[in-house]
């Protein structure tokens, strides 16, 4: 298969993924601001507080996994 300039240039398909983004932004302003709240929130340090109950968790589903009470 002979690859064009254009798939070599977006390998991943990155301009369909932000295209789906963007149309689905115009269609929903709640979305595009949930979504901006969301991001707001991460580069606040949304799951600072998190670590540990995250961190246990892992380890229970390791557990549970592995057959270990």
């Amino acid at each position: 298969m002979v690859r064009g300039a254009t798939e070599d240039a977006d390998p991943f398909g990155t301009a369909r993924l932000r295209r789906g983004v963007l149309d689905a932004w115009a269609a929903s302003p709640a979305r595009f601001r949930e979504d901006a709240n969301a991001e707001e929130d991460l580069a606040l340090g949304g799951h600072r507080d998190r670590l540990v109950v995250e961190m246990a968790q892992n380890a229970a589903d390791a557990a549970a996994r592995a057959g270990v009470p």
